[in-house]
């Protein structure tokens, strides 16, 4: 049944991010032409010029667009499919809150991917047919960072696979935090919308605070212990996120889904 559920999740999310991908993509190719006309002709370019800058300018925001939207329909689903008229059907089925969740989470980490990979295709096409200069600089750069992380992996292997665990916890942190937040929210009576956006702001600015007051003098502490005390402090505190908000949502959907509906 989670398999069911997922496959659905999967197609009302990327029936909507397919637009967004598309539109990425046209706008690097958009953008990688009008460059090549603009290279080509020169000596005729205040328009093309001004067309570029504003394909360009709209590529980028399109990228990141196609990453919010990931972020952004992951969290509208979740609230849609559980705590609108919808959730009288989404919680009808032979499911656990357990697998409800899971079924949220994955395919929206599966969203995120999509988009990461998109905006790293869209990219790949707006450097294809650089001229050798360019092409030179850009992989000198790309040489650079792979022989730092190559570097990095052999002579400390243990802080590199350290580096990998912080990133697992991380990725899906912030979709858990979203999901926790949302389902708090739910449980007030009135103004809901309202009080989870509060809330949600709130929460962004404790995690500043306590990133600030907390976790950095406890790295800097660390750091005179051992360096690999602070990666496992950091990642320690975020798989303790994902585990709290994670049982927390399993609270919410269990025990208080009733007063939300």
């Amino acid at each position: 049944m989670v398999k069911k559920l997922l496959k659905h999740e999967l197609y009302a999310l990327f029936r909507v991010l397919a637009f967004f991908a598309v539109a990425v993509v046209l706008f690097a190719v958009a953008g990688r032409v009008l460059i090549a006309v603009l290279l080509a002709h020169s000596e005729e370019s205040g328009l093309v010029v001004i067309l570029t800058a504003a394909v360009c300018v709209f590529y980028v925001i399109s990228m990141l667009a196609l990453v919010v939207a990931a972020y952004a329909l992951g969290a509208n689903r979740f609230y849609k499919t559980l705590f609108t008229g919808e959730g009288y059907m989404t919680l009808s089925l032979p499911l656990t809150p357990v697998g409800l969740i899971a079924g949220k989470l994955i395919s929206s980490l599966i969203a995120l991917f999509f988009a990461s990979a998109v905006s790293a295709l869209s990219i790949t096409l707006f450097l294809v047919g650089w001229n050798s200069e360019v092409m030179d600089t850009i992989f000198g750069a790309f040489s650079s960072l792979f022989k730092v992380i190559s570097e990095a992996v052999y002579t400390d292997p243990l802080s590199f696979a350290e580096g990998i665990v912080k990133l697992i916890f991380s990725i899906p942190m912030v979709l858990l935090i979203i999901f926790a937040v949302i389902s708090l929210g739910q449980t007030f009576t009135a103004h809901r919308k309202g009080i989870t956006f509060a809330i949600l702001i709130g929460v962004y600015f404790v995690w500043n605070v306590a990133s600030s007051i907390l976790l950095y003098p406890l790295s800097v502490l660390s750091e005179l212990v051992s360096p690999h005390l602070t990666n496992w402090l950091v990642a320690a505190v975020y798989a303790g996120i994902d585990v709290g908000c994670f049982f927390f949502i399993r609270y919410i959907l269990k025990n208080k889904v009733n007063l939300i509906a």
